[in-house]
């Protein structure tokens, strides 16, 4: 189906603002000489007297809303022997949001303030650190995707906002002895959605670009504490586990096992994990969201959230398979990695070992910025090998994006080789796409196509044998201050495929209208038309896309939501509805409820109607910062709807699961102690004690 005219009036229109909005540049990105204190100011949510010689510095920019910030933030930023110290004081007129008290994401629910460093530059490793206005604390990073080190917060809710105090060791950060950080400095408030931040320039296309970050002059100028240009202390992970269950249920066991990183130099480290334990209890990934595809999980066993994430960098990418997808590596025995970066460079490779099988997997990312743009460059092979099959996927990416014009252009392509191909024509995915991003606008068309035989082992497709395009266009409008309208977003897309006999495979075309309210209400209209060529042959719709969604306070912890959707669906019609809610029950005790139902009527009589339910509830109690506890149960009941990959059985599924899970990490210690497991569809009748020590630096460094 092609565009209509309104489509094509409110894309030139988005792109019309666009270009408008980046004519005029802002002053030079600022420049910051970080003062030595003589010892660490005390962290303790005020700027008292101990903090005299820090630099202090405003927000002054409403990233949101790309004007001056209404209430520019102050921070306070230093540095002693040990390590970077920063204070805020933010001044607000709508009263705090603090719910979360235990570390962890949820400080991003409520109002927070965060630093972003670039030790490196453009280049290496990136840092981010947050703290909410009850000195929760959160944070993350591009060397593992499992950080966790220890690190200071201390916060104070005042007459006026809020003030809160850091302390970053220089320790738990890899600098490659740079003395010349970027960095950016941010007050996020939950009610109005806003993002002041200290330093702006309207070509960034997000409010922590290490383009447009302002830098720090001479960190850490004696190199000392791990950092400068010293190699980072290596880490030890030993872990003991016990599981306690009936012997019908397996009987109990115990086992223990070493996960570890050894730094090569300052930017590189050597991954190893032996006898890893990859039991994951505590990451609940069931849903029953109606879909075409294959479900993708999120991986999170601690050997591939160190040297896993340096791999599928592109670009730009449109739905495209993943050559790596490592949740699809079975449980190993043993496996070997090295990973970091090196100037414009950053690599990985790793062998995971098990029995009768080794999975193998290298890359190489080449990318360089400037203020004027980038350009990337990125080469990855990912080999499957066991005694009945041998599987091997080579592929390229590369583009360039201009910072001054907006405009990028990518090309990707892989090739497979292996026991399942049998014919190379039909073995491999190719991608090439341009198109404009700002802050507030995306607009995107790529042709694409994957062969038949197109499907690592060791990777993740959607959907194989198709060729043609995509578009994709979105735009934000953010209103003034006085209107009862915080923001209004608009997208479309249109996307249609053919298989190598010229037979329709695939088409998506649909739009969605959001609109925000300045008194915490969304409201979000969509229509969306799905079509799959089915594993039966059949060209079959897939669509429950056409409906709306209420919600309410959606940036907090505490939000809630209506969705409802429904349209032509297999060989009848399908409907879905959500329901979800999070409210407090005690300060440190929170209640959390989802209800989804799935409801298919068939068109033939030879083909059962029927409904689906699941249904959740959980309580999250904070103990402290170090530690939470969780009591969660669940229900999936009736049949699952068919999707396009295999052909539906119709067997009705009763689950019930119900867990318990107390976490607690302080320092070098962890402790996990868990009944039942989340993952599975009904509750395994066991209990999980598990104790991590890390031995030399602490957790995901």
């Amino acid at each position: 189906m092609p565009f209509s005219k309104w489509t094509v009036v409110v894309v030139v229109t988005a792109l019309l603002v666009t270009l408008s909005s980046v004519a005029a540049r802002a002053d030079s990105l600022p420049v910051l000489q970080v003062p030595m204190l003589a010892r660490e100011p005390a962290i303790a949510g005020r700027v008292d007297a101990s903090w005299h010689g820090a630099a202090r510095i405003r927000l002054r920019y409403d990233f949101t809303n790309r004007r001056r910030a209404a209430h520019p933030p102050i921070a306070y930023v230093a540095q002693d022997a040990g390590g970077l110290d920063i204070a805020f004081v933010v001044t607000q007129h709508s009263p705090v949001i603090a719910s979360t008290l235990s570390d962890g994401p949820g400080v991003f629910g409520d109002d927070n303030v965060q630093v972003s460093l670039n030790p490196q530059g453009v280049q290496g490793f990136s840092y981010q650190f947050i703290a909410n206005a009850r000195g929760a604390r959160f944070q993350s990073s591009s060397e593992n995707s499992a950080y966790t080190p220890h690190w200071q917060a201390a916060s104070r809710i005042t007459k006026t906002g809020y003030v809160v105090t850091m302390h970053v060791p220089f320790a738990i950060v890899r600098t490659g002895g740079s003395h010349l950080w970027k960095a950016q400095f941010q007050r996020f408030a939950v009610r109005s959605n806003v993002s002041d931040i200290w330093s702006y320039d309207p070509n960034a296309t997000n409010a922590f670009d290490s383009l447009y970050a302002g830098t720090l002059d001479g960190v850490n100028p004696t190199g000392t504490h791990g950092a400068g240009s010293s190699r980072p202390a290596p880490r030890f992970q030993p872990y003991l586990l016990g599981i306690a269950r009936s012997g019908a249920a397996g009987g109990s066991t115990s086992q223990i096992g070493l996960d570890m990183a050894v730094p090569i130099t300052p930017t590189a480290s050597f991954v190893g994990s032996f006898h890893p334990d990859y039991s994951n209890v505590e990451t609940d990934q069931q849903t029953i969201s109606p879909t075409a595809f294959p479900r993708q999980y999120q991986e999170v066993r601690p050997f591939f959230t160190q040297v896993g994430n340096a791999f599928n960098y592109t670009l730009g990418c449109q739905n495209c398979p993943q050559t790596l997808y490592t949740p699809a590596i079975p449980t190993f025995r043993q496996g070997y990695g090295v990973e970091g970066t090196q100037g414009p460079l950053t690599f990985a490779g790793f062998d995971a070992v098990g029995a009768q099988r080794s999975d193998l997997a290298d890359v190489l990312n080449f990318a360089h910025s400037t203020t004027s743009g980038t350009e990337q460059v990125d080469l990855q092979r990912v080999t499957v090998n066991t005694p009945a099959l041998l599987d091997n996927t080579s592929s390229i990416n590369g583009g360039y994006f201009s910072a001054h014009g907006h405009w990028f252009a990518y090309a990707n392509y892989a090739r497979e080789n292996g026991t399942f191909v049998t014919d190379p024509s039909q073995a491999h995915y190719g991608e090439i796409g341009a198109g404009v991003k700002t802050a507030n606008t995306v607009f995107v068309l790529a042709h694409q196509f994957v062969g038949s035989q197109f499907n690592p082992v060791d990777g993740y497709v959607q959907q194989s044998d198709i060729g043609g395009y995509i578009s994709y266009m979105q735009h934000t409008f953010h209103f003034s201050p006085s209107s009862k309208l915080l923001d209004l977003s608009v997208n479309f897309n249109d996307a249609r495929f053919w298989n190598h006999l010229s037979q329709p495979a695939q088409s998506n075309a649909g739009d969605q209208v959001n609109v925000d309210f300045k008194n915490l209400w969304s409201v979000h209209l969509f229509q969306q038309s799905t079509f799959v060529l089915a594993s039966d042959g059949e060209y079959l719709p897939f669509s429950v896309g056409n409906g709306a969604f209420v919600g309410y306070n959606l940036n907090s912890n505490y939000g809630k939501g209506l969705a409802y959707g429904e349209g032509p669906y297999y060989h009848g019609q399908a409907a879905n509805w959500q329901l979800f809610d999070t409210m407090p029950i005690r300060r440190r005790l929170s209640f959390s409820l989802n209800l989804n139902e799935n409801i298919y009527h068939s068109h033939l009589a030879t083909e059962p109607s029927f409904r689906e339910w699941l249904n959740s509830a959980s309580f999250n109690w904070q103990f402290s910062r170090d530690a939470s506890f969780s009591l969660g149960a669940r229900r999936i009941n009736g049949i699952d709807l068919p999707t396009s990959y295999f052909a539906p059985t119709f067997t009705p599924v009763f689950a019930n699961n119900l867990s318990a899970a107390f976490h607690y990490l302080h320092g070098h210690n962890e402790f996990y102690l868990v009944y039942g497991d989340p993952n599975s569809l009904s509750t395994t009748p066991a209990v999980f004690f598990k104790w991590i020590f890390y031995a030399g630096a602490e957790k995901g460094t």
